[in-house]
């Protein structure tokens, strides 16, 4: 499918004394021209057809507040209040037709479709909601995602300069088939939407809709940002486990090999450096068992000072540990409490400004000059910007952090003194280890037995070798839990080396080829027939058009715009665009392009361009078959008989200065 086409535009307004005003334009295949003076509403045709789809950021409104239309769609109109405002919009893909409504007024983030013409709008049939603007556009209940089905087309994620991913909206394709008015004379995709920071959007604009197969490595680069994502969070998981690991047996890496240095036997890994504790607790173990069968007793005694020599140090390093925590959250809370006593400070000077503006009896917005309007819901006092969330007054924030900082203060003097009961223990149970130490030394020392004191040392030695070959086994168990971090890695590093080498590889297909050149080819025939250059043939020949200028025309010996006037600027810019539909017309079978079959010019007459170019523009255009493909026009001359260059294709028209786009309807 992919064709946009419009069919009908409709506004609808009622004032609040029950009159209504409106317009209703319809649309056929082929070109349309909107004809009027200025001021009348050409324009406003135009904004409503992308407001009902949603694409008023391709006039440059970005906050919800703002409305792109004058104040007679949503204000006042002949002096009578405005009530309700709504506009309608049918469409058709080239199989089916459905029509969308959209508030001007009131709940303008949400529109209704229904799967009818604008004259079924109102009978009984079900009316489906989607949000136009705002969180959720993209989503399954947004208008957006409703379009891109509607067309046939992929919603696509690209990459950002950020680092991240973004959906390539509908408001990034549009400057590729909409001229606007002002600034959309002055270079091609103007009007592009750059606030989503998606990496050269421009150029991915154009791939997307042209349908290149070169659009791929975008696709390819998110592929690659979701692995480097993944490498750097496994990475730092792995890396925290093996220090954990290391830290805990005094070791070291090297490569993927957990090391340990010791006295004895120098740098080995740790399972080297098991197998010879292992073997050194046997031999020891041997010796002591010599030993023993001359020691006559005191094994028991041994033990439990051992026992309770380790439960003692075991006890102090919790101890140790929780006095560490303590003190990071005693620091915390303190932080805390500093940042609530600045918060006072800033919400104490607001209460100043706040009765300065009062006693000042400031009763308009020194910004916009509008009325304040003091308990308006949802509207700021000064400018009526309008708030995602009610504000709290200076005295509330003032209440409430006064209260924040009563319960702060009183669980930082809760943890002060936990803190000082832990000392208290840590210093007892430091005592304690002590004593104990102290009594096993002298017990050593007092052995008037020199066996029985050898025991007592070999005890004391295979203690220390168990404790560290426990230490062992559990590394060189937990580093081998590691390994398949370490599989995953590498599966993730083959992958991202493999995409990077498509990328690098990655060049224009036959068929990429086939389609520049056709744009081009298109270009250079628009170009001679809008007189362009001169006539110098030389020139036109060496137009090109690729990524290396965001795919816009450009010479390799030339700046193109310095070489023609402001007029023959608009007359590139209409060359470029037409060639655009004209490719695709031809390659109508490729279901690969999207480009949807549909221009919009706003009046390139403003840009000082004459009828007569106009008129040879109206020619190429006629040689596009009119059942595939829709260009709307705005346009208009002060010389009555140049009308009859566009009169056949004249679609609405304002008659003189005082033809108003909305009428007043009996």
């Amino acid at each position: 499918m992919r064709n946009l086409f419009i069919n009908r535009l409709k506004y609808n307004i009622s004032t609040s004394v029950g009159s209504k005003f409106g317009a209703d334009i319809e649309f056929d295949r082929g070109l349309n021209i909107v004809y009027g003076p200025n001021s009348l509403g050409k324009t406003s045709i135009i904004i409503g057809m992308l407001y009902t789809l949603g694409l008023e950021k391709s006039f440059g409104i970005f906050k919800s507040a703002q409305n792109p239309f004058k104040p007679e769609f949503y204000d006042s109109i002949e002096g009578e209040k405005i009530s309700q405002s709504y506009v309608q919009l049918e469409i058709s893909n080239g199989n089916k037709i459905i029509s969308i409504a959209r508030s001007i007024i009131g709940k303008t983030n949400v529109v209704g479709i229904k799967d009818c013409k604008i004259r079924d709008f109102n009978d009984t049939k079900k009316i489906d909601y989607y949000v136009a603007s705002g969180d959720g556009v993209s989503t399954k209940g947004g208008l957006q995602h409703f379009l891109y089905e509607f067309l046939d087309i992929p919603f696509l994620e690209v990459p950002t300069y950020d680092g991240g991913i973004s959906k390539l909206y509908l408001e990034n394709l549009t400057p590729l088939f909409f001229v606007e008015q002002r600034a959309g004379w002055s270079q091609i995709q103007s009007m592009q939407v750059t606030r989503y920071g998606i990496r050269d959007v421009r150029r991915v604009a154009f791939e997307y809709l042209m349908g290149l197969d070169r659009f791929e490595s975008h696709l390819i680069e998110i592929r690659k940002k979701e692995i480097q994502e993944k490498i750097r969070r496994k990475k730092a998981v792995l890396n925290d486990r093996e220090e954990e690991v290391i830290v805990g047996i005094n070791g070291e890496k090297d490569e993927d090999v957990l090391l340990v240095n010791r006295n004895d036997i120098g740098k080995t890994s740790v399972h080297d450096g098991l197998n010879y504790l292992e073997k050194k607790y046997n031999r020891e173990l041997q010796n002591l068992e010599n030993l023993n069968q001359n020691d006559g007793g005191d094994k028991d005694e041994s033990k439990g000072l051992r026992q309770k020599l380790r439960r003692l140090d075991y006890q102090l390093r919790k101890s140790v540990d929780r006095a560490n925590k303590l003190n990071s959250e005693i620091d915390g809370y303190i932080n805390y409490i500093e940042r609530i006593h600045i918060n006072k400070a800033k919400n104490k000077q607001l209460k100043k400004i706040e009765n300065l503006a009062l006693s000042l009896n400031i009763n308009t917005c020194p910004v916009c000059e509008s009325e304040l309007k003091l308990e308006e819901e949802g509207v700021c006092k000064l400018c009526h910007s309008e708030l995602k969330r009610k504000i709290s007054s200076p005295d509330q924030n003032l209440a409430f952090l006064e209260d924040e900082e009563k319960s702060f203060k009183e669980v930082l003097k809760s943890k002060k003194l936990e803190l000082k009961k832990v000392r208290v223990s840590i210093a007892d149970q430091k005592a304690k280890l002590k004593d104990v130490e102290e009594t096993i030394e002298h017990s050593i020392n007092t052995y008037s037995d020199s066996n029985r004191s050898k025991v007592r040392l070999k005890v004391l030695e295979l203690d220390d070798i168990r404790e560290e070959m426990k230490r062992y086994r559990w590394a060189s168990r937990k580093w081998q839990e590691l390994e398949y971090f370490r599989e995953e890695l590498a599966e993730l590093e083959s992958e991202k080396k493999t995409i990077e080498g498509k990328l690098k590889d990655l060049k224009y297909t036959k068929r990429d080829l086939e389609i520049l050149k056709s744009i081009v080819d298109n270009f250079r025939n628009n170009v001679r027939g809008l007189d362009l250059f001169r006539s110098k043939e030389y020139l036109i020949n060496q137009i090109k058009i690729d990524e290396n200028d965001n795919y816009t025309p450009y010479l390799d010996s030339y700046d193109i715009y310095n070489i023609v006037s402001s007029s023959d600027n608009v007359r590139i810019i209409l060359s470029y665009y037409l060639s655009l539909l004209q490719t695709s017309v031809k390659k109508e079978k490729d279901k690969n392009i999207r480009f949807p079959n549909l221009l919009i010019f706003d009046e390139p007459k403003q840009q000082n361009l004459d009828n007569k170019t106009l008129k040879k523009f109206i020619s190429l255009i006629e040689k596009i078959s009119e059942n595939k493909s829709q260009i709307i026009l705005t346009t208009y001359s002060h010389v009555e008989k140049e009308k009859s260059l566009f009169k056949k294709y004249i679609c609405h028209e304002m008659v003189d200065s005082n033809d108003y786009l909305l009428k007043r309807i009996d």
